[in-house]
């Protein structure tokens, strides 16, 4: 690591009990490491290619309309964030995207620097393991470093 501030700690955070220990874990590495927090929540696309999200051809890629104020039961999450960092006195910002949670978080992650991600170990179900949609195995593919994972 280098001698100068280190990058901030990423956390995926969707207000379910596997995210809020991850938040609570990523409050306590940030304070650690006198670094910023960036709590990342993602609302999922659902999978259709012909839904009014997309349009586009076969040519190019799919453009994804999205709105530009958060869900409600985003802004939910965000705000029990919110107050959870504020009372621990941690800097943070907060991000929001619509798309595939894994790709977000890396991104998000890439773009600002981070230092750690930090995420929560969702049980997934059947369907979920058979697409291979384990979101921080994704994300640590996606970065080619480590993700923490709470339980």
């Amino acid at each position: 690591m280098s001698t100068g501030h280190p990058g901030p700690v990423v956390v995926g955070f969707d207000d379910k009990e596997p995210a809020r220990r991850a938040l609570e874990r990523a409050i306590e590495e940030a304070k650690e490491r006198n670094a910023q927090l960036v709590v990342v929540a993602v609302e999922e696309l659902p999978l259709n290619p012909e839904g009014p999200q997309n349009f586009g051809s076969l040519d190019d890629e799919p453009m994804r309309m999205i709105p530009l104020v958060a869900p409600p039961d985003l802004q939910e999450a965000f705000d029990d964030a919110r107050r959870r960092i504020e009372e621990a006195g941690v800097e943070a910002d907060y991000l929001w995207a619509a798309g595939d949670p894994a790709q977000v978080i890396a991104d998000a992650a890439r773009e600002r620097k981070a230092s750690m991600v930090v995420l929560g170990a969702h049980h997934h179900r059947f369907m979920d393991s058979l697409f291979g949609t384990d979101v921080p195995a994704e994300v640590e593919r996606e970065l080619g470093a480590d993700v923490v994972v709470v339980e």
